[in-house]
This record gives structure tokens, sequence and C-alpha cells, in this order.
């Protein structure tokens, strides 16, 4: 404890070192605005993709599967989505049972109140916060390409699809092309 005193009276004795310890201290302050803060708790953000750049990536990661397998370069590939992007919203319920009873009859009541936690952002308006974004379910495939007539092939390109998609086969259709004979 003697010595921070002993270093705290030379501070006080040299106005440039007490001048240059507190624009330092000002300085830090100031930075720390910039230093990403770890651990701390924030707001889910959508991801910022639509439903259509949804269906175009899983549309573009089919294609690269066939041409894969098939070598076609040009497959065509069809995807039909269940619906938009939904999310699961933080809320908080409050339950109120109550009975009461006459001469006759006996009566229970139950009432449920929700209401949404909201976050406020920085520019003062509040958004609902976000638990879960879940991307649309996958309807269906449909893949025309070269070779797509062969059943081993088009076992091959509906197992591979079915595997990355995480589908059922009957939402999966292979077929070849008019021209798929003459390749």
């Amino acid at each position: 404890m003697g010595k921070l005193k002993e270093k705290i009276s030379a501070i006080k004795n040299h106005p440039k070192l007490l001048f240059i310890t507190g624009l330092a201290g000002i300085l830090l302050i100031f930075l720390s605005g910039y230093i990403p803060k770890v651990g701390k708790a924030t707001a889910a953000k959508p991801s910022g993709i639509t439903a259509e750049q949804y269906r175009v990536i899983i549309r573009n990661n089919v294609r690269d599967i066939v041409k894969g397998i098939t070598g076609d370069e040009n497959p065509t590939v069809v995807i039909t989505l269940e619906s938009g992007i939904r999310y699961d919203y933080a809320n908080e319920k409050e339950s109120d049972t109550s009975a009461s009873s006459g001469r006759e009859t006996e009566e229970n009541r139950k009432a449920t109140k929700q209401s949404y936690i909201t976050v406020r952002e920085a520019d003062g308006g509040e958004k609902p916060l976000i638990v879960t974004e879940m991307m649309p379910e996958i309807r269906g495939v449909a893949i025309v390409c070269a070779y797509g007539d062969s059943p081993d092939v088009a076992q091959r390109i509906g197992d591979a699809v079915t595997a990355a998609l995480n589908i059922t086969s009957q939402r999966v259709y292979v077929s070849g092309g008019i021209y798929s004979e003459k390749r």
C-alpha cells in the first residue's frame, strides 16, 4: 500500500505526467465504444435472406449435384417451397384460472395473456425478439437432365438430393429431357 501512495504522490508532483495519464484515460474510454463486447446478450437478427433467395440457393446446390452425377452442364431444376420463412418470437404468457360455484352450476374460467418481448433498436423503435428463424420446408424438387431417363442415374440423383435436403423420395422427380437420347 505504501508503494502505491508513493506512485500517486510522484504523479501529483509532475503536472505533465498527470496530464498524460488523464489524456490516456479519456482515450481509453473513447476507444472502448469501438471494441466489440464479448458475451453481451443481443437480439437475434433475421438472416436477411428471403424465401426466394433460399429457393435459389437450394436450386443451385441441386444443380451442382446433378452436374456432378451426370456431367450435364445445364440441368433444369425446379424447387417448390411450402411457405415463407417463419419466426418464433420470445413471449411471456400469464395464465389465470378461476373457479366459481353457484347453486346448480360450477364454472371454471381460464384466461391466458400473451405478450411479446421487444428490444429497442438504435433508432428508438422497438421490434419483437426473434428466438428462432425457420427456413421454409421443401415441397418438391423436379429435375430434368441428361441421362435422367436411366433408372440407375435417376436413382443416384434421387438418393443424393434426398440426402442433401433431408426430404423423402416422394418429393423428388427425375426425368430425362427430350434431347437426352441424342446426348
